[in-house]
């Protein structure tokens, strides 16, 4: 059994680029490699970060000093952040033969699954009226949908059950949409099918669960 907690550094591309920078993702793996070496698991995680690219989401609410306006009529300290998360079903194999053990070697995973962000805003000290309840949603650009990813790596197990991990490079392609009704900067709803992509390096650290060497094979 792999049980592996993972992180992520996301490289943006496509249309999630137009909105967010760069991000990180920490999250889990779980999953069965068997002893022809397929591997069937599940993977997910949360995904934060604080590029916003597209501030002109906020035009509206910037007074003409360039700033936000509190509740008090004073400047107001409003943060923008990247919230997220994404869930894949993964199947793959594990080329043992490029291994030093038969649980050891280049790892090659697709998955199929959903991923979704959006803009979490905090105003600090002041309340903000034109961002307080479900006017957030106006602006919070929440996006969800279908998402593929390929994985490249390479999956190394201890023969002494210490030293296990896994690294590699994910790609990852979601084609979601904003699902609120209504965005204040464009005065509707946003029906446009997007293409959020992602380029990461990927680094997991397994925690064994067996009681058998690694030169064996221990997995359903």
């Amino acid at each position: 059994m792999v049980f592996a907690p993972h992180y992520k550094f996301n490289v943006t591309a496509g249309d999630l680029n137009k909105l967010w920078g760069w991000n990180n993702q920490v999250g889990l793996d779980l999953g069965w490699k068997m002893k022809n070496n397929l591997y069937l698991g599940l993977d997910g995680g949360f995904v934060f970060g604080n590029q916003l690219q597209d501030s002109s989401i906020f035009d509206g609410i910037y007074n003409s000093g360039g700033t936000i306006t509190g509740w008090a009529g004073n400047y107001a300290d409003v943060l923008f952040f990247m919230r997220g998360m994404s869930a894949h079903i993964d199947i793959g194999y594990v080329w043992s033969k490029l291994g030093h053990n038969p649980n050891s070697g280049l790892w090659i995973k697709l998955g199929a699954g959903y991923f979704m962000h959006k803009i979490h805003i905090e105003s600090l000290y002041d309340d903000v009226p034109q961002l307080e309840g479900e006017y957030r949603k106006g602006y919070d650009r929440l996006t969800m949908g279908f998402s593929t990813k390929q994985f490249l790596g390479y999956l190394y197990q201890s023969d002494k059950t210490f030293l296990n991990f896994y690294f590699g490079v994910e790609f990852v392609q979601g084609w979601d949409k904003n699902i609120r009704t209504y965005n204040f900067d464009l005065g509707g709803p946003d029906t446009e099918l997007k293409k959020d992509l992602m380029i990461s390096p990927k680094f997991g650290w397994l925690i064994p669960i067996y009681k058998r060497t690694p030169k064996e094979f221990y997995f359903d």
